[in-house]
């Protein structure tokens, strides 16, 4: 059982917030249901960089604790989507369907064996080398960590695979957590390459 974490890719449209209380509204995803208060943030779609590309993606890169999709990736994985979580519409000022995905949280991150900063209680705040507790992963697709604000988004094998079978584009994924590996020999989020798909 792998999972893994995302990046947008190089050369295609990033996500941008079109003032502060749309992004506040996206920190706020925490995988508590949100479908009936739900007020759709304001986004906009930019080039990374004046020398990188402009190409459409699948999932408009913003940050890791928030998923954005088109309405091709939410068609090929809908019932991945519809199983681990929500689909909240994002208003677009180019007028594209867009939608933040808001999986499930899980406390699934095995805080003895996982290596990273902590905070002051002695809880990992920022990790580098992931150890999940596989009973509470299993038969899961996709999920973020249990946290207040700002928590990582998992992903599965299976999604990737559904991801590749679809030919969706714009994102990179690295592989965070192996439970064939001992916890010592965990790849570490900051220095893995991406997988190839």
């Amino acid at each position: 059982m792998r999972f893994h974490s995302y990046l947008g890719t190089t050369g295609y449209e990033i996500l941008n917030t079109v003032d502060l209380e749309s992004s506040e509204i996206f920190a706020k995803l925490n995988g508590t249901p949100r479908t009936e208060t739900w007020v759709p943030p304001r986004v906009c779609r930019d080039r990374p960089s004046r020398r990188e590309g402009f190409r459409a993606s699948d999932s408009p890169h913003r940050i890791d604790h928030v998923l954005v999709f088109r309405r091709s990736a939410v068609d090929a994985l809908r019932d991945i989507l519809d199983a681990h979580g929500e689909l909240l519409p994002v208003k677009d000022e180019e007028g594209i369907e867009l939608y933040a995905y808001n999986p499930r949280a899980l406390d699934a991150l095995d805080q003895g064996k996982s290596d990273g900063s902590r905070d002051k209680l002695g809880r990992i705040e920022l990790v580098r080398s992931h150890v999940f507790i596989p009973s509470i992963v299993q038969g899961v697709d996709i999920f973020r960590q249990a946290r207040e604000r700002y928590a990582p988004i998992y992903l599965s094998e299976r999604f990737l695979q559904r991801w590749k079978e679809a030919k969706l584009k714009g994102l990179d994924f690295y592989v965070v957590w192996d439970s064939e590996l001992p916890p010592d020999q965990q790849p570490n989020k900051y220095t893995s390459k991406p997988v190839k798909l």
